[in-house]
């Protein structure tokens, strides 16, 4: 399509790159003072070799906002402990609690620890645990299992 305008796919491809990393800048630079949040997820997500954190704000209104990303060999506390140092460098405030919904790793929690003190109440995401517990189950329990969860669901869907 680029060619039949007279654009090099070359420059196109270019143009994207340029245009995603600006959009990424902005979002890990833009201040947070300004949000009230209730809830925060930090999680780690593999990209082929790469393993980005991440963190995403719930407010008042239910709505998901993502508050930062910050790239490292694993889920360490280190990473973390940085990703959220940034967080509240950028605004986030620590004078109030918050819900942190993690995977159940001892380095997110020790990470949420350092930065926001242990009184802030930590949940394990439920769908990691069940992730969790079906890995010790029969093939058939695991079926019986993701059948629970499709119904439950759309029940309270």
């Amino acid at each position: 399509m680029a060619a039949t305008v007279g654009v090099a796919k070359s420059s196109v491809s270019r143009q994207a790159i340029e245009a995603s990393e600006e959009e990424l800048k902005k979002l890990c630079e833009r201040r947070l003072e300004g949000m009230e949040l209730l809830v925060l997820y930090v999680d780690g997500l593999r990209f082929g070799d790469h393993q980005v954190l991440v963190a995403v704000g719930v407010d008042e209104q239910g709505q998901k906002h993502v508050l930062g990303l910050a790239e490292g060999a694993s889920e360490n506390e280190q990473v973390v402990k940085g990703l959220l140092e940034d967080l509240v460098g950028r605004g986030l405030k620590t004078d109030r609690k918050y819900l942190f919904v993690i995977d159940g790793s001892k380095a997110l929690r020790g990470a949420i620890n350092a930065v926001f003190g242990p009184e802030n109440p930590v949940q394990r995401c439920r769908n990691h645990k069940l992730e969790n517990v079906s890995g010790y189950l029969s093939e058939e329990l695991k079926d019986q299992v993701k059948a629970w969860r499709g119904w439950k669901s759309r029940r309270s869907g």
